[in-house]
């Protein structure tokens, strides 16, 4: 049967109902929230924020703090004791009174008594918390600064480095194959793969420079989940990338394959319309703890299915 193989005419578009949206979680203002898997367009990402306080992942810090003074952290010194001079979650810390300072983001309402009568042009507002003595945190209440309490640059979180380096990179909907093409037999495995490009399959990696450290993605391609479109289950394949050669014995067995049960002849346009589902694993690594912070699952549909017509055999007497 698969020394029939004919070239395939990919017919039918797919439309993509799907939202583009960045990567969100729970709370898009908590990144150490747990959301849900989000469907996602094509190259477009979202997903769920995994939390890894309490446990250890490579080597294992928790998400958002900068956890100690370890790793090439830049410390500042205040009443005896070293304390990091920047926090994900604090701002900068202030070796003059021992406080962090950091912008509240978004910022209050402008008639909001944080303002202390002054206009949102004039400054802004900023979450204060500050080290006692015994170097317990105590947060403060919101305070007003005309220009920024400490004299750093303000610098961004790992987190939102990471969220906004994943949705710039690219996570195609690869080109679906099938062996025969155009029209298989019932009762005969079907072959089936897609094309294997760095977008579409492997492992991407991006590296980005923040300030005082660096963040690492690694976006490696998961699980494919295939629906043949006959109203059966969908499975997945552990190969979906070797295409079929026509060099290949007749008993060739698919790395990824499918046996139809019945013909295609009531179904739309005659015809059985494959698709896919392809699930890429996310991580960020800081380069100042080595730690995975951040985790996102992105998944992809097909764009374009696969056509496909199954026929009954006919039996000569």
């Amino acid at each position: 049967m698969l020394n029939s193989i004919r070239s395939m005419t990919v017919c039918g578009l797919l439309t993509l109902g799907l939202v583009a949206a960045g990567i969100t979680s729970a709370s898009a203002d908590d990144p150490t929230s747990t959301g849900t898997v989000t469907q996602c367009a094509n190259q477009a990402v979202c997903g769920s924020v995994t939390d890894h306080s309490g446990s250890t992942p490579s080597p294992g810090a928790t998400l958002g703090g900068s956890g100690g003074g370890g790793g090439g952290v830049q410390m500042c010194s205040w009443n005896g004791q070293q304390w990091p001079c920047w926090d994900d979650d604090l701002g900068w810390f202030s070796t003059s009174d021992g406080c962090y300072y950091q912008a509240s983001d978004p910022q209050p309402p402008a008639d909001d008594p944080a303002w202390a009568g002054h206009k949102p042009t004039d400054g802004a507002v900023y979450e204060v918390n500050c080290r006692g003595v015994g170097g317990q945190l105590t947060p403060k209440p919101l305070m007003f600064f005309a220009a920024a309490p400490v004299a750093q640059p303000p610098r961004d979180r790992p987190i939102d480095i990471a969220r906004r380096t994943v949705k710039q990179m690219h996570f195609d909907s690869p080109t679906l194959h099938a062996a025969p093409a155009g029209t298989a037999v019932v009762g005969s495995p079907v072959w089936l793969w897609y094309d294997a490009t760095p977008t579409t399959a492997g492992v991407q990696t991006k590296k980005v420079d923040g300030l005082g450290l660096s963040i690492t993605i690694t976006a490696t391609r998961g699980e494919v989940s295939w629906d043949p479109g006959d109203g059966s289950s969908t499975f997945g394949c552990k190969d979906s990338v070797t295409p079929y050669r026509s060099d290949l014995p007749r008993d060739a067995v698919p790395p990824c394959g499918y046996t139809y049960r019945t013909s295609s002849a009531k179904a739309k346009d005659t015809s059985f319309y494959l698709t896919a589902k392809f699930l890429w694993h996310v991580e960020a690594t800081r380069s100042d703890t080595g730690a995975v912070f951040y985790r996102v699952d992105i998944p992809v549909d097909t764009a374009v299915p696969l056509k496909l017509q199954v026929a009954e055999v006919q039996v000569l007497n």
